[in-house]
């Protein structure tokens, strides 16, 4: 009986495992990658197996020049932020009055976040809700109730994301925290949330010293 005749890929396999055992076949016979052409990914025309090499390794490159910038910029925003964060948190500080923390609030998370708004909402309870898990996600699907509660804020239809927090004061009330964004990707949905749960916390310890 004769044996079943390989596929393929079955044979491009034995190929290659076969090459991979014998590394010394190219330097026995060099002639062969001069003589293999590819497909240049580029173009139509044939070129050598190292000229695709050397594409795949410039390809590389740029792959990890692209990766090296993008950590660049990651790293000059955080930087920025984590400036805008201590200006914020000093401001928090010497504030002296509800009035004084609730400007140093918003004042200082717009520039923190680079958002438009940023506005401390009356109490009420609904915002007990977002304790948990603040409202972080594009502006047109906030539910009803709280886009309610953001009507008093001008330009509302441009708005393109959102963040609503909830600020827990003193007698178990809660405050919220709306920042407002026409950049459709400052607050997303997958956004990790832990940040802002501490933000809202901190805003709203400076509320509950000044309330007495």
């Amino acid at each position: 009986m004769s044996a079943p005749e390989l596929s393929q890929d079955e044979q491009e396999a034995l190929v290659a495992q076969w090459l991979k055992a014998c590394p010394g076949f190219f330097e026995r016979h060099a002639e062969v990658l001069q003589e293999v052409r590819l497909k240049d990914p580029n173009s139509d025309r044939a070129i050598s197996l190292q000229e695709r090499q050397m594409h795949l390794l410039r390809s590389q490159n740029q792959e990890l020049n692209a990766r090296l910038n993008e950590m660049l910029r990651f790293g000059s925003r955080n930087d920025k932020t984590q400036v805008g964060m201590v200006a914020w948190l000093q401001k928090l500080i010497e504030a002296q009055d509800t009035q004084q923390v609730n400007s140093a609030i918003e004042s200082g998370l717009s520039s923190v976040f680079e958002v438009e708004v940023c506005k401390v909402l009356p109490i009420d309870s609904a915002f007990e809700a977002l304790l948990e898990r603040p409202i972080c996600q594009p502006f047109a699907k906030c539910p009803d109730v709280f886009k309610e509660k953001l009507a008093h804020l001008q330009a509302k239809d441009d708005w393109q994301s959102v963040a609503i927090l909830a600020m827990p004061l003193e007698q178990n009330r809660f405050a919220g925290l709306a920042l407002l964004s026409k950049d459709g990707e400052r607050f997303t949905e997958d956004m990790g949330v832990f940040y802002l749960r501490q933000i809202a916390g901190l805003a709203a310890a400076a509320l509950r010293r000044v309330a007495g």
